[in-house]
């Protein structure tokens, strides 16, 4: 159940026992506030503690050195989160989307952080927006070689207790070869890496493939004339 940081959403996981997943776009360390609040809320409701329970969004970019990732990926990088995610604040959270519990417990939409940052950035607006360096800080992106992304994706898998990572690897203009540049490197050289994480944990909502007694019969394929 994708979800942006209210109490009810999180109270209608537990009930329904499906997986919370945040799509925060702006990184682990503006999303642990969130996330710890969802924890607290299971802690109260009688849920474990199972990092499956939770997914969260996070931009990855990574390269075979640090220098190499950021001439790759400042480009795509300023252009996603100052063009494709750039939210006057004025129109970021208007009344009436934030119920009262939510706003009690003191949650703000991170669309409307973000949407402060960046006007606080832009000032006169004679700025061109946020830099890659702004957003490094931040934690919008995690970037790096692979031994640097495997070290921030451990932490944040630490600090939020999240077991489902949703990896944004294509943002802003990015094109399709140095998408599966990005894809690549990940797959080959981080994610064998971050396989044992939680391996103590059951995921139980992950989808798992019938048994062939419970399928359906499929009939043999026989090709006919368009005219028939």
């Amino acid at each position: 159940m994708p979800g942006g940081g209210s109490v009810e959403t999180w109270q209608w996981c537990a009930e329904m026992d499906y997986v919370y997943c945040y799509l925060s776009y702006y990184g682990y360390k503006a999303g642990k506030a969130t996330m710890d609040g969802f924890w607290a809320e299971m802690d109260r409701l009688g849920k474990d503690r199972n990092p499956y329970r939770a997914g969260f969004a996070q931009v990855v970019a990574v390269a075979e050195s640090r220098e190499q990732a950021i001439e790759l990926y400042t480009q795509p990088a300023e252009y996603f989160f100052n063009r494709c995610l750039h939210v006057d604040p004025r129109f970021a959270a208007p009344a009436g989307y934030s119920t009262e519990a939510t706003q009690r417990a003191g949650l703000e939409s991170m669309v409307k952080k973000a949407a402060n940052a960046q006007s606080l950035i832009m000032g006169d607006k004679t700025n061109r927006g946020m830099t890659m360096a702004d957003f490094v800080d931040r934690g919008y992106v995690v970037i790096g070689s692979p031994d640097e992304v495997v070290e921030q994706l451990n932490a944040l898998a630490d600090d939020l207790n999240v077991g489902h990572l949703m990896l944004l690897m294509q943002f802003g203009n990015m094109g399709k070869q140095l998408t599966q540049y990005n894809t690549r490197i990940f797959a080959e050289k981080v994610m064998p890496r971050l396989k044992t994480r939680f391996s103590e944990w059951e995921d139980r909502w992950w989808p798992k493939p019938m048994q062939p007694t419970e399928r359906a019969e499929l009939p043999g394929f026989a090709p006919k004339l368009a005219a028939e």
